[in-house]
């Protein structure tokens, strides 16, 4: 691979990720929650929807986190009636958290209309553009974390109850380290 080709790629990179950030949750946060919530608080109400218990430092070590940090998140997100603590009641020192009916609303308004918009886009697409676009982002993802298994918990969605067997990550983890 040349010089040109690696420059191409960071410059296509870029913009991939930018039109993701800004198009398909930025903006969606701002139309959507009303400025109710930010991308951190978001990723939070779908780490809790996606996990059906969640201590709280189960939730800080999802989202990569302090302790204090996810703590601070959950007391905003209570504030705006999208999630709720209590105490772990066979273990007092614990804190659960869950999200409220209208957390659970709001994250799933945000992804149908994400999935939406991403439908839109790949519609424009000739489907064998869409299938190579499948194929070269799995490629890509599978390429970053085998020889480099520590980013694993930081590019990890924790996709909880929504996680697929087609998962790049996880095929390479399960296919390249041993138990």
């Amino acid at each position: 691979m040349g010089v040109q080709d690696i420059q191409e790629a960071v410059r296509a990179s870029d913009l991939f990720s930018h039109i993701l950030l800004k198009a398909l949750n930025l903006h969606l946060i701002d139309e959507i929650s009303e400025h109710q919530v930010s991308l951190a608080q978001l990723q939070a109400i779908r780490f809790l929807r996606n996990h059906s218990v969640v201590m709280m430092g189960n939730l800080a070590a999802g989202l990569s986190i302090s302790y204090p940090s996810a703590t601070n998140m959950v007391k905003r997100l209570e504030k705006r009636g999208l999630a709720k603590r209590r105490v772990n009641p066979t273990d007092k020192r614990e804190v659960q958290v869950a999200l409220t009916e209208r957390g659970r609303e709001l994250a799933d308004r945000m992804d149908q209309e994400r999935v939406e918009r991403l439908e839109q886009v790949l519609g424009r697409m000739e489907a064998a553009d869409r299938e190579s676009l499948l194929r070269g982002l799995r490629a890509f993802v599978q390429a970053a974390v085998l020889g480099n298994e520590g980013v694993v918990s930081q590019i990890c969605l924790h996709c909880g109850l929504q996680a697929s067997d087609n998962c790049p990550v996880a095929s390479v983890l399960h296919t390249h380290i041993s138990p």
